[in-house]
């Protein structure tokens, strides 16, 4: 929780919070800036079990103490920010409960109407350089640029997932093609122009799409709420991010327009021939392969634009895949079309029976909108699964091999508990006794002093990282993108040297040798030592060694202890005698190298999560839309298989056919997908490397890719095999008629 702690004159700035700070009416929220007490909102108080007048247990980097909870905040006094984990008090106050006397974070200026400018000016020349002069407001681009990478990687999910959703609808309002081609017949021979029919067409997908996009928003509400409702790790150590929901307008008319357009496609495309000509009319043979070449030229087209965004321009992802989708939807059609014909040649040399009705429906015009729409929904589900998982694992190591790299130079960390602390920036000032009480124990080699913190530079909020001058690996090896690691190692070591990541380097347009001024509380000009990746850590990182940083940040607190053990040692002993000699008195825990390595691991992990969920999410709606429209349209085709029954097909062979055919172009559209899909891990891979900064160690995920399609379609046809046996059990009847 963020201690907010503010005087009368902050209640000058203006706003519901900082309101709270200005009047002094006795029985009133405001009467807080005259009380030794603290204010919590109701339901940041309700979920850690708090009550009036009880305590709350307040954990700074100086001590731990219990204080009581003085009133619970509404909404009717800080507004929004009720579901903001926040925690306000006097500044007095919180100066003392936090042992952190005379200790200012901010302060705030408001200037006169009109001389924003000129109070700008005159504050930069009396602070002298030697604290940071910003805007009020400067963190709301920091946490923009925070929250970028997750923005990003769900918008490029997200548009695959409303592909595929796009389909979903698709394919369902598909299954009644045959039913709306006898009701446009209907209506023109009883002597209604085309005006009417298309009316009549465009009121049923209308209704259809309302209805549809209405329930889906429903769904939606409802997966949001108890799927999507986690705020990432790495957003909440960083910035008091309550756990409100906001859905904007936008959003809502995009979900209604897609369905309404799916609907709309789907009533009208596979008609326009019916509602173009007469029912009596002679309808012109169609061009079918003169079509599939088409769809296969301008395939390959928008193929080689993904292809230019890989190589050439990874920051350009979203169109890269927009063009890998499209070209996937276009050359499905031909794909399909080369199965179908392989499938009959091969019934031509073994005279299958089940094969070749699987073929000759395969091929029927009627049902080829039906089947193509199917196979597109596998197709998007396996390309967006694998290449989600794919992307996502290619990360994972990534941020693996960065947190070995950070954690691996030393046998035991002594930290800060919080989980906010998995990256050591909570200092503890005197940590003196601490490195004293662990030298003294047996097995200690040597006891050294890790520091580090978050740092706004301009409007990025990054991780600073300053391990001791004695650490085997000052630069992490594995993640240096320019410069040696080295050379990187020895010239942090000898001092006045940084590593900076690739974000921030870009930003402040300076690379390996040149000089730049960190803002920190006293601004100090270094040397790149070399750009590295931003080690996990989205919005950057610096690394410089733990002398330089104590003296750019005017301190000496330690945010680690970093102990190394004699040879021999048993980091488990060590670690039970370490936490003996330190007792309870400061709030420290002490970590073995594989604990601290875990505990990055899983928050790293945790802010992946989102990616896997996404992407299970669109695997399972695929499989039960694929299966639900299949098994649609096998039931439609009921009279189609009595009348084959008449004519002596066995209810066996019948089965085997429409099961063959289901696998056939169920299968190709996943195989597509599937490839389509690792191509589509490279794009995501990139981009991600690319636009985040994040580091990526790229690994094809084959198995992973065999896997997926291997499951997905064996559970489709597992569940098809009811359904299609039940329907080849219909009663045959010499009449009956597709």
């Amino acid at each position: 929780m963020l201690l907010v702690g503010g005087d009368p004159r902050f209640a000058r700035i203006g706003g519901q919070l900082v309101g709270l700070f200005g009047a002094t009416e006795p029985g009133s929220a405001r009467y807080l800036s005259r009380q030794q007490l603290l204010a919590v909102p109701a339901p940041i108080a309700s979920a850690l079990g708090l009550s009036v007048g009880g305590p709350i247990r307040i954990e700074t980097e100086a001590r731990r103490v219990d204080v009581p909870l003085w009133i619970q905040l509404q909404a009717s006094d800080i507004g929004t920010l009720v579901a903001s984990p926040v925690t306000l008090a006097p500044l007095a106050y919180a100066q003392r409960i936090s042992g952190l006397s005379g200790r200012l974070t901010r302060v705030f200026v408001k200037p006169e109407q009109g001389r924003e400018a000129d109070v700008e000016r005159a504050l930069r020349r009396l602070a002298a350089g030697a604290i940071n002069v910003r805007a009020a407001d400067a963190d709301v681009a920091v946490f923009e640029q925070a929250a970028y990478p997750t923005k990003q990687s769900t918008t490029l999910f997200s548009v695959l997932s409303a592909l595929v959703g796009f389909l979903f609808a698709f394919s369902a309002v598909l299954l009644t093609v045959s039913q709306r081609r006898g009701f446009v017949a209907d209506l023109q021979m009883a002597g209604h122009d085309m005006r009417s029919v298309v009316t009549a067409l465009l009121f049923d997908a209308m209704m259809l799409g309302v209805a549809g996009s209405l329930v889906g928003l429903a769904l939606g509400d409802l997966v949001s709420r108890h799927l999507f409702d986690d705020v990432p790790d790495y957003l909440s150590f960083t910035f008091s991010i309550g756990a409100q929901r906001t859905v904007a307008w936008q959003s809502i008319a995009i979900a209604v327009g897609s369905g309404l357009l799916a609907a709309l496609l789907a009533v009208f495309v596979p008609l326009r021939d019916a509602v173009a000509t007469h029912p009596l009319m002679v309808r012109p043979p169609s061009r079918t392969n003169h079509a599939t070449a088409w769809l296969a030229v301008f395939g390959l087209g928008f193929l080689s634009i993904a292809t230019f965004v890989v190589v050439i321009a990874p920051d350009l992802a979203i169109v890269g895949l927009v063009a890998l989708t499209i070209s996937l939807l276009l050359l499905l059609a031909p794909l399909l079309h080369v199965a179908t014909d392989m499938l009959a040649r091969i019934t031509q040399a073994t005279n299958g029976s089940s094969a070749l009705l699987a073929v000759l429906e395969l091929k029927s015009r009627a049902s080829q909108p039906r089947t193509l729409a199917v196979a597109a929904t596998g197709a998007l589900a396996l390309f967006a699964t694998i290449s989600i998982a794919g992307a996502r694992a290619d990360l994972q190591r990534g941020l693996d091999a960065s947190t070995r790299d950070n954690v691996g130079n030393a046998d035991l960390w002594i930290t800060f508990p919080d989980a906010p602390n998995v990256l050591a920036t909570t200092p503890f000032p005197d940590s003196r006794r601490q490195i004293e009480d662990v030298e003294r124990l047996p097995g200690v080699h040597a006891v050294h002093v890790y520091r580090g913190s978050l740092l706004d530079v301009g409007d990025r909020r990054a991780w600073v990282l300053a391990p001791p001058r004695a650490a085997t690996q000052l630069a992490p090896p594995t993640q240096i993108r320019e410069g040696d690691a080295q050379l990187a190692t020895a010239r942090l070591r000898a001092g006045g040297w940084v590593v900076l990541s690739e974000t921030i380097a870009d930003a402040e347009g300076v690379g390996v040798g040149d000089r730049v001024e960190l803002p920190s509380p006293i601004p100090t000009t270094f040397r790149v030592a070399a750009v590295s990746t931003n080690l996990g850590w989205s919005p950057g990182a610096i690394v410089l060694n733990a002398d330089d940083y104590a003296h750019a940040w005017g301190t000496t607190a330690a945010s680690a202890l970093q102990v190394d053990l004699d040879r021999g040692v048993s980091p488990g002993d060590a670690k039970r005698r370490i936490e003996a000699a330190l007792g309870s008195t400061v709030p420290l825990q002490t970590e073995t190298v594989t604990e601290r390595v875990e505990r990055h691991y899983a928050a790293s992990r945790d802010g992946l999560t989102l990616l896997s969920q996404i992407s299970a999410l669109v695997l399972v709606a695929a499989i039960l839309s694929m299966t639900i429209s299949m098994g649609g349209m096998i039931w439609q085709r009921r009279p189609t298989l009595a009348r084959l029954k008449v004519q002596g097909f066995s209810e066996r062979e019948l089965w085997r056919a429409l099961l063959l055919e289901s696998g056939l172009f169920l299968g190709t559209g996943c195989l597509v997908g599937a490839v389509f899909g690792l191509y589509g891990q490279l794009l995501l891979s990139r981009a991600l490397e690319t636009i985040t900064g994040f580091p990526v160690f790229y690994s094809t995920a084959g198995v992973v890719a065999i896997a997926i399609l291997a499951v997905v379609t064996a559970i489709a046809l597992a569940m098809l095999a009811i359904p299609g046996w039940l329907a080849v059990r219909v009663r045959a009847t010499p009449g009956a008629s597709a």
